[in-house]
């Protein structure tokens, strides 16, 4: 009996302790529950957070301010000669019998340059002398016959009828001499034209018919170039047109000149400005005595005007626009890039007139600029890259 009830103490224990372990099991399952319904229900409410990160461009900057700036009219051209003469024949048909000139090849005024075939009219010349000389003899003989009637007729020998007939056959026979000399002269000016002469002293330039060729009076044989005197033609703007006058000194450069600096003058203005492009021509003459300087040869200009005080720029805060001849430049503001549209003027060395967009004291970007758009944030460093402090910013 008392076994039994030992047993019976001892599974109601076993039974006390597996309520309690599946009671606290229970409570275990219920607290993992609301912790994991509390994580979902906070997981859906959840509001995400972003910080936002700005980069800030770093930037140096130079105030814009007034300069005194050289004024130099700067401007490429084209060398030309002074005088260029193309030579044409004056008689048509003809063989070029003889070229005694090659191209570039220096030629006096007058000197011969080519003769054409002559045969034709050395034999009209040959006519035209024996026509003369028929017309002075025949001339001869009436002037001794109106002198021999002549006496007869003041010994009453002859009527006055007689003599006045010799006298206008002898007028005729005159005529007819000055008509045969005139004759004559033409054939021999014709003649002349068949040598080909320089009109001017020069350089053969180019020669455009060969030996043997036949001319044409549209068609010309020769170009002579004087390059002794050059000229270049440019062009200045209409705020520059009253400024320049003649005689003004010119600095010339060219490429293919390196290290040297020819000088001329200003020889011709326009007396009018093109209405479409606003400018106006000059034409400057250059002594070219050393024949340093060829036609064709591009060149800088330079025409020094003064000095100039205007708001200025570095070269490298200009920006330009690809195809394009518009200019511009970022300045600071609120600590954004700001893009400016501007237009330039005259440059002296590193820094160019700024003509309109900016006003003096505008912060211009110098460094940092290629990697600017309108309204990225910047950050204000000095040329070395370090932070300015706001003091030294103002």
């Amino acid at each position: 009996m008392e076994k039994e009830k030992e047993r019976e103490k001892r599974e109601k224990k076993k039974k006390k302790k597996g309520l309690v372990g599946a009671f606290f099991v229970t409570l275990l399952i219920m607290a993992l529950s609301l912790f994991t319904a509390n994580n979902i229900f906070k997981f859906k409410t959840k509001k995400e957070v972003f910080i936002e990160k700005i980069e800030r461009i770093p930037v140096a900057v130079e105030p814009i301010k007034f300069r005194e700036f050289k004024w130099v009219i700067e401007r490429m051209g084209e060398v030309q000669p002074l005088f260029k003469v193309d030579v044409f024949p004056k008689i048509p048909g003809k063989i070029i019998e003889k070229i005694l000139v090659e191209k570039g090849d220096y030629v006096k005024k007058g000197e011969l340059l080519a003769t054409l075939e002559e045969e034709s009219i050395m034999a009209k010349i040959k006519e035209a002398n024996a026509a003369l000389h028929m017309a002075i003899a025949n001339r001869n003989v009436l002037v001794k016959d109106y002198k021999r009637l002549k006496s007869l007729f003041k010994e009453k020998a002859i009527p006055k009828q007689k003599l006045d007939h010799v006298e206008a056959q002898l007028k005729a026979a005159y005529a007819q001499v000055r008509r045969a000399k005139a004759i004559l002269n033409q054939l021999e000016i014709l003649k002349s034209e068949h040598k080909i002469l320089a009109p001017i002293s020069g350089y053969i330039s180019a020669r455009f018919l060969d030996q043997g060729s036949i001319t044409s009076t549209s068609h010309p044989i020769f170009s002579i170039s004087h390059e002794e005197t050059e000229k270049i033609v440019t062009t200045i703007t209409e705020k520059e047109y009253p400024k320049i006058k003649k005689g003004m000194k010119v600095e010339i450069e060219a490429d293919a000149v390196p290290g040297k600096i020819f000088y001329g003058e200003v020889s011709l203005i326009s007396p009018t400005i093109n209405p479409a492009t606003r400018t106006a021509e000059i034409e400057i003459h250059i002594l070219n005595k050393d024949l340093l300087l060829k036609s064709g040869m591009y060149v800088t200009t330079r025409i020094y005007l003064g000095k100039k005080r205007a708001l200025a720029v570095r070269r490298d805060a200009l920006n330009r626009l690809p195809g394009t001849g518009n200019y511009y430049v970022f300045v600071v503001k609120n600590q954004k890039a700001v893009l400016k549209n501007v237009k330039i003027g005259i440059s002296d060395e590193n820094y160019i007139e700024i003509v309109q967009g900016l006003r003096e004291g505008e912060k211009v970007v110098i460094k940092g600029q290629n990697r600017l758009k309108d309204g990225t944030p910047v950050i204000i460093t000095d040329a070395y890259g370090q932070k300015l402090s706001r003091g030294k910013m103002k």
